[in-house]
């Protein structure tokens, strides 16, 4: 049963490391949006291309937002992508609120210290992945082309940020303004007055974005919910994955049952032969077969969760340059057992029906 056991140890490993590392990965996006959306409306133009600001707002629109009665503040965010020395660069101008402290989450550098370049130094953030994929860091110099020239901009800070593997560099919008011609925005951020509707303002701004561009508007909430249905959908596959690699298992132990009831004709017999029932073979050959089916998932939490460790802090680290927060679900290590004998008990079922109908006669011929 050693191999049996094994087999079945493995499929539910791959399960757990799979289960605890996209678990890791969906409570490390939930608290990021949590800190990142701090804004109650989010407005921008419909793009062609996902995760490409390739349209920007009318400035009619714009200015007629920031004037919409009830608006209690407005940000502005333009994305473009730029040359630098480190091949093409997507470029974020931002005109940060007041809660940009709340917004961001730094791996390097000093939270004041580097706001304060930010804003008044023309220093750049870049993004964890970004600095992964460039080896870039606090204290170096990322040089762009402007519109005035290539010009080095020293690094303030790192910052986490699960929007895009590729990572970006973020600037300062006057920064910004300082030494590119463009004065277009790719989408804005707005802050309703206290006491204020989110419900009426989004009403409001949907009638006067009516007649001048389409546009999406989006609350604070909408936007998150969306965001995750996104991330949820993209790991669906590894539903499937993780069912495929259970029925592998249970083909392997139903193998490894049924060759076993050849092997064990004799010693059956006898016990037939001393007065066991069928009913009772069937019994001791279901609970051998839950036992292997517990062990299995015993033994496959520990080796499941060093895959998940591997996952989490080797191949995601090196695939897109992310730090994951480690979360360890109970509900995927109560599966896990769970799993495991109930793959091991269905498995099982056929051969010990098998089992418990053999003739001891025939078998005891052979003794």
């Amino acid at each position: 049963t050693a191999v049996a056991i094994s087999a079945l140890m493995i499929a539910i490993a791959s399960t757990v490391g799979v289960g605890v590392m996209v678990s890791s990965f969906r409570e490390t996006v939930v608290t990021w949006l949590d800190y990142t959306l701090q804004a109650d409306i989010y407005i921008q133009p419909p793009s062609l291309v996902f995760r490409t600001a390739d349209q920007t707002l009318d400035p009619v629109l714009v200015n007629q937002i920031k004037n919409t009665p009830g608006v209690a503040g407005a940000y502005t965010v333009r994305r473009v992508r730029v040359a630098s020395n480190r091949g093409a660069t997507e470029l974020v101008a931002v005109d940060p609120g007041p809660q940009r402290h709340r917004t961001f989450r730094f791996k390097e550098g000093d939270p004041d210290e580097a706001w304060s370049a930010f804003a008044e130094a023309g220093a750049v953030l870049i993004s964890e992945p970004y600095s992964f994929r460039h080896g870039l860091g606090v204290g170096d110099s990322l040089i762009l082309r402007t519109d005035q020239g290539a010009r080095a901009f020293p690094v303030a800070g790192v910052y986490y940020d699960y929007a895009s593997d590729l990572g970006v560099v973020m600037m300062s919008r006057s920064t910004y303004d300082s030494f590119y011609d463009d004065r277009a925005i790719s989408g804005i951020s707005l802050d309703v007055t206290d006491g204020g509707s989110v419900d009426t303002m989004i009403r409001l701004l949907q009638e006067r974005a009516g007649s001048e561009q389409d546009v999406l508007i989006r609350p604070n909430r909408v936007l998150r919910e969306a965001s995750l249905e996104v991330f949820d959908r993209t790991f669906t596959i590894t539903a499937v994955l993780r069912l495929l690699a259970v029925l592998v298992a249970f083909v392997g132990v139903l193998s490894a049952l049924m060759a076993l009831q050849l092997e064990r004709a004799q010693e059956l017999a006898v016990l037939r032969a001393n007065g066991m029932t069928p009913r009772q073979v069937w019994r001791y050959v279901s609970l051998q077969t839950c036992l292997m089916g517990l062990i299995s998932g015993l033994l496959a939490i520990p080796l499941g969760l060093t895959l998940a460790y591997v996952l989490v802090y080797v191949i995601n680290q090196r695939s897109f340059g992310w730090t994951l927060q480690f979360e360890i679900p109970a509900s995927i290590l109560v599966q896990a057992i769970i799993l495991g004998v109930a793959a091991a008990l269905l498995a099982g079922l056929y051969p010990s029906w098998k089992m418990s109908k053999a003739n001891p006669a025939r078998a005891l011929r052979t003794e």
